[in-house]
């Protein structure tokens, strides 16, 4: 009665327009207040309180610093004319240059939201001036911005873990492969399309004085990402460390290297930082109280048991649990979908056989095809607001990029080896 009173009012509150995380919260007052937990009032502060306590959590405004600061100082561009120089003169090359963008930025970011937009506003005009439809431009990118919650380091990737006591350096290892194979199946849908639709490409031929030039200018930024993972990995730091580390390499290559990060800029990234944290912190408090009456209700363990008493093997039990993640993740945002089923559905699909790190990244690729899926696809509204195009005309040019992200999760539900193999190669 009380689940069903908490969940009840949460989907209520919801449907009626109230964000999620007020919902969750007096969702949950509700529960303890009317329902037979005769819990205080102070009980749900102190909750509150210890769902925002971790260090771990300490991270993501560092990740987010090293990403806004990396963006204002160059890098996004810099990593334009690396990816245009490489794909730009196959026939829609530009889309193949945009996924590449996204794959090596969101790899400093940490956030697809900051990825989706920091590389739309390049390249959606780029495309445009080269002859791609506007609607094209936006949906490429609004479905390439959902590999910064893929690679590391990611912000979902540190959510997860935290979530289901997960090693965050594993994650991170682990998202290695899922990220080329995703980003390798946008660059086929991207060139199939661009060569169906006849789109342009550029009649400059490359040269390799070029190209090294340009690879040169962006080096700095295209080591970023090695220096968090390396850290990680070669065990000289933590992931909140690596996120420290991120934020001072930032600083010196946007000052001294690139020369284009001012002290002025520095108020309005730390600004956004902050805003952004404060939404994922605020998420996680409201959300601690929340999962503990579900636990202290048995619902995962009684989640779990209904699932395997079906009795319908472990391919059909990833099946479900990958089913509810993909319709939850139409409606949720991705954050709060997680902080909500990770508890829930980690114990199923462990029982089910499935390994730690395959689970992780099963459950942020499937939760992240929501980011450009109307009708809230966060990505699809940054996408459309840059572009200034509507959101129908961009989702009939995603249709083929879905496609590609559901055979990709099918590929990593059957291969276990694509997420696993690399973290414990490392010892992770």
């Amino acid at each position: 009665m009380t689940v069903a009173l908490m969940i009840g009012t949460f989907l209520v509150l919801l449907l009626a327009g109230i964000p999620v995380v007020w919902a969750m919260a007096a969702a949950t007052l509700l529960a303890i207040t009317t329902s037979g937990l005769h819990l205080p009032l102070s009980w749900l502060a102190s909750q509150t309180l210890h769902g925002a306590d971790s260090i771990t959590l300490s991270a993501i405004p560092l990740f987010l610093l090293a990403g806004g600061i990396m963006n204002e100082g160059g890098l996004t561009r810099r990593i334009v004319g690396v990816a245009e120089s490489l794909f730009g003169r196959l026939r829609g090359g530009l889309g193949l240059a945009n996924v590449a963008t996204c794959l090596v930025y969101g790899g400093i970011s940490g956030s697809a939201t900051a990825d989706t937009g920091a590389v739309a506003s390049i390249m959606i005009p780029a495309m445009h001036a080269r002859g791609y439809p506007l609607a094209f431009a936006a949906a490429v990118t609004a479905a390439s911005g959902t590999l910064g919650i893929i690679v590391p380091p990611s912000v979902i990737i540190i959510l997860y873990g935290v979530i289901t006591n997960t090693s965050i350096g594993g994650l991170f290892v682990a998202g290695i492969v899922p990220g080329l194979l995703v980003s390798a199946a946008f660059m086929l849908v991207s060139y199939g399309v661009g060569v169906r639709h006849g789109f342009p490409r550029l009649e400059q031929r490359l040269t390799m004085r070029r190209f090294m030039a340009e690879t040169g200018a962006a080096g700095p930024a295209l080591l970023m990402p090695l220096l968090i993972l390396g850290s990680i990995v070669g065990g000289l730091a933590t992931a909140t460390e690596a996120a420290g580390l991120a934020v001072i390499y930032a600083l010196l290559v946007g000052a001294l290297v690139y020369r284009e990060l001012k002290p002025g800029h520095l108020i309005g990234i730390a600004r956004d930082a902050l805003a952004t944290t404060g939404a994922i912190m605020m998420v996680m408090a409201v959300a601690t109280p929340f999962a503990w009456v579900l636990t202290v209700e048995r619902i995962p363990m009684l989640a779990a048991s209904w699932i395997t008493g079906l009795h319908v093997g472990p391919a059909l039990t990833m099946m479900l649990v990958l089913g509810l993640l993909k319709v939850v993740g139409f409606w949720l945002d991705l954050g709060p979908a997680l902080v909500i089923l990770g508890p829930i559905l980690h114990p199923i699909a462990r029982a089910a056989g499935f390994g730690e790190y395959q689970i992780g990244l099963l459950f942020i690729v499937t939760l992240g095809i929501g980011l450009f899926t109307p009708p809230i696809g966060t990505n699809i509204f940054v996408v459309c607001n840059v572009a200034r195009v509507d959101m129908w005309a961009v989702s009939r040019w995603l249709a083929p990029y879905w496609a590609a992200s559901v055979a990709c999760v099918v590929l990593l539900a059957m291969v276990a080896p694509l997420t696993e193999w690399l973290p414990h190669f490392f010892g992770l």
